[in-house]
């Protein structure tokens, strides 16, 4: 399971990219995984190095997509859909990982799982 898309109650019901975390059966949470990605340095408090981690993810997703329209112009044109294409991906890759230590961190610790939610990066799924 990738990314799930949940609107979250501390911010006005607007929908972001989630990681699932299921505490128990039939108790589903969500952690934010966007804004985690967005704001990597919330993540430091629960694991040390993840904000450099994350920076250091995106600029290579960066790099990755500037060195393919650099060679497109060089080499062959189309070369830059591939670079787009793996730069999308790293970027998507690197947002789950954002997610998923906060997720690990929640499993660890009920300290780490109630700062989340007073961040509001962590709230309670209804059931359908």
């Amino acid at each position: 399971m990738f990314l799930k898309v949940v609107a979250n109650p501390h911010a006005e019901g607007r929908l972001t990219r989630t990681v699932m975390y299921e505490a128990a059966p039939g108790q589903v949470y969500a952690i934010d995984a966007e804004r985690l990605h967005i704001e990597p340095n919330l993540l430091d408090e629960f694991a040390e190095g993840a904000a450099l981690k994350v920076r250091m993810l995106d600029y290579a997703a960066y790099f990755v997509l500037v060195a393919s329209v650099l060679a497109s112009f060089f080499a062959v044109f189309w070369l830059f859909m591939p670079g787009v294409a793996a730069c999308a991906l790293m970027l998507s890759v690197n947002r789950k990982s954002a997610g998923e230590i906060a997720r690990r961190a929640a499993r660890r610790s009920s300290d780490s799982f109630r700062q989340l939610h007073e961040m509001g990066l962590l709230w309670l799924v209804p059931a359908r």
